[in-house]
């Protein structure tokens, strides 16, 4: 429970230090998107097929989706899942994977969730992707564009995303 707390500041320190940073920087948008990914949480990621979205609307390949899940000693290890026991107390990413995904220099990152939740907000912080979107409501510091839809509404929000990207030249 304490070291919970602790790992809850500390990630929280990180994010307003993360988003000071982003602040002070900014995005090249003349740059075509070849590489994407999706941050969301688990029962989005297994309520919709964010790959074949991706593909049939947005027409990009290869898309790396990562979801967070509430940890549960039953659930089986996987590259494609992050909880908070990937964390150390100090708020530290100390699963490889996770730190693989943070590193990798997307074009695109997607936020996919709706509810305010440290751990996807650091992670989207923490990502080296060039540009990011997602859902209105989150830390604003935290997208690059926020797209104002409900959750239930991702047609809308696929749709939104492709015109805003479009516009910008980005596909």
């Amino acid at each position: 429970m304490f070291s919970s707390k602790l790992k809850h500041h500390f990630i929280k320190k990180k994010i307003d230090k993360l988003s000071k940073a982003l602040s002070v920087q900014v995005n090249d948008t003349s740059q075509k998107i070849q590489s994407v990914a999706i941050i969301t949480q688990n029962d989005f990621s297994l309520e919709y097929d964010f790959q074949e979205i991706l593909i049939k609307r947005l027409q990009l390949r290869n898309p790396r989706i990562y979801s967070y899940r509430k940890f549960n000693k039953d659930d089986e290890k996987s590259y494609k899942h992050f909880s908070e026991i990937d964390f150390d107390w100090k708020g530290e990413v100390i699963e490889p994977s996770l730190q693989s995904f943070l590193d990798e220099p997307f074009d695109l990152l997607i936020c996919f969730f709706s509810k305010k939740n440290i751990f996807l907000e650091y992670a989207a912080l923490a990502s080296k992707a060039t540009f990011k979107l997602g859902l209105s409501g989150l830390n604003q510091k935290l997208l690059d564009i926020q797209i104002n839809t409900d959750v239930s509404n991702v047609d809308v929000f696929f749709e939104e995303t492709k015109k805003y990207l479009q516009i910008l030249k980005k596909l």
